[in-house]
């Protein structure tokens, strides 16, 4: 007996029946347990929550610009003699602190004291001869009494008394004179300053137009920065600034506008503005051309909406766009997704400010859009919200430099 023959077995119509049952009941099991998993996958659709925020239109944005100034000291000026003399003693040098009226240098005046003294005697001889005169006048006028002599004597005493008198006078002023001189061969500081340059030595003869000394005035500062005409009609005196001095770690520091210039620089078209350091700064924190960054900011007058750098996303064409969502009628708290272009007219790191949306609030997905397509069905996700309206209704701001200034 074979194998085959051993596990065989005799197909009657009976067992053909029950096979056929067997196999029915086993399709119709199949069929209703999957007409119950179907059932239960609809009745648990799920959709993707997102992060909502509400936006509302605004009628302008701003722009804290920072512009590139310099510190300029309000007096600086070249000193030099008024009179041509040898230079006898130079008293301060380089980098010196000068007061006021403090002395810096002297001219030799030993020729002047000669010429003086060359003047004086010839006063002295001057006054002599009126006195001479004033003799003669008195017995002319006894001798004409007693009819011995002419009025043309007399005439002539009198007039030459009153030219002894002008040749005095004369020379009291060039005396006068040489004492001015005198006075200016000491230079003076007319403020109160530091010595930047020393320009001679002493022994050097030096005339009226030559320089001696450069001083600038010291803690008397102002900014001068160049700013666009356009931004420098919106400004008004007496505005604050932030400031920051570079290479100086004085965070916090601000200036305030005291003059708006009326002419604009012919080569790099800007309107110079004048500013005052309103905290009094130690001196060696502040140097005349030392440069200043001033921010300004520049409002910008149009409508649009400010949102969240994680809203956007690219669109078609290069384009930017949105996902504005829409409530579902009866969807509790289920929302449509619905695409629209804008087109960004201002950004910064955190916001960009966009226009192209209806003048009207708008929800829209604040962030993770590349989770999303047009026409999907999301809900709202509740636990961020607090966090979205936050970043909704941070300020916008940015920072860009300008190196217009004060040259």
């Amino acid at each position: 007996m074979t194998i085959y023959d051993k596990f065989s077995f005799a197909v009657t119509p009976l067992t053909k029946c029950t096979l056929f049952g067997l196999v029915l009941i086993s399709l119709l099991s199949i069929t209703g347990c999957s007409k119950k998993l179907d059932d239960k996958k609809i009745e648990k659709t799920f959709h993707q929550s997102a992060t909502l925020i509400t936006i509302t239109p605004e009628q302008s944005y701003v722009i804290a610009r920072s512009y590139l100034g310099q510190i300029k000291a309000k007096q600086h000026t070249n000193l030099s003699f008024e009179y041509s003399g040898k230079i006898s003693e130079l008293l301060v040098d380089d980098g010196d602190t000068v007061r006021k009226n403090q002395m810096l240098a002297k001219q030799d005046t030993q020729l002047l004291s000669y010429k003086t003294a060359e003047l004086q005697a010839q006063v002295n001889q001057l006054k002599a001869q009126i006195k001479l005169n004033q003799a003669n006048l008195s017995r002319i006028k006894t001798l004409i009494n007693d009819g011995y002599s002419s009025k043309q004597r007399l005439d002539e005493l009198n007039a030459e008394n009153q030219i002894l008198k002008a040749q005095i006078n004369g020379l009291k002023a060039q005396i006068q004179t040489l004492d001015y001189q005198k006075e200016k061969a000491i230079l003076i500081a007319p403020f109160d300053g530091v010595i930047t340059k020393r320009l001679t030595s002493t022994g050097e003869v030096t005339s009226p137009s030559m320089a001696i000394f450069k001083i600038i005035e010291q803690g008397n500062n102002e900014i001068s920065v160049g700013v666009p005409a356009k931004l420098a009609s919106t400004l008004t005196l007496g505005q604050l600034f932030n400031i920051s001095i570079t290479d100086q770690k004085n965070v916090g520091q601000q200036a305030r506008l005291i003059a708006i210039g009326q002419q604009i620089n012919t080569i790099n078209r800007t309107v110079q503005l004048r500013l005052k350091i309103t905290a009094d700064l130690h001196k060696n924190e502040q140097f005349n051309g030392q440069l200043v960054r001033i921010a300004i900011e520049d409002k910008i007058q149009k409508t649009g909406f400010w949102l969240p750098l994680e809203a956007i996303t690219d669109g078609v064409r290069g384009q930017w766009q949105v996902f504005i969502a829409s409530p579902v009628a009866g969807g509790n708290d289920n929302f449509t997704l619905h695409t629209a272009t804008v087109n960004i007219v201002h950004a910064n790191e955190h916001s960009v400010y966009v226009t192209g949306l209806s003048l009207e609030p708008h929800q829209i997905v604040a962030q993770g859009v590349h989770r999303y397509v047009g026409g999907q069905v999301i809900k709202l996700a509740k636990q961020n919200t607090q966090l979205a309206q936050q970043a909704a209704t941070q300020t916008a701001t940015t920072t860009s430099t300008n190196n217009s200034g004060a040259y």
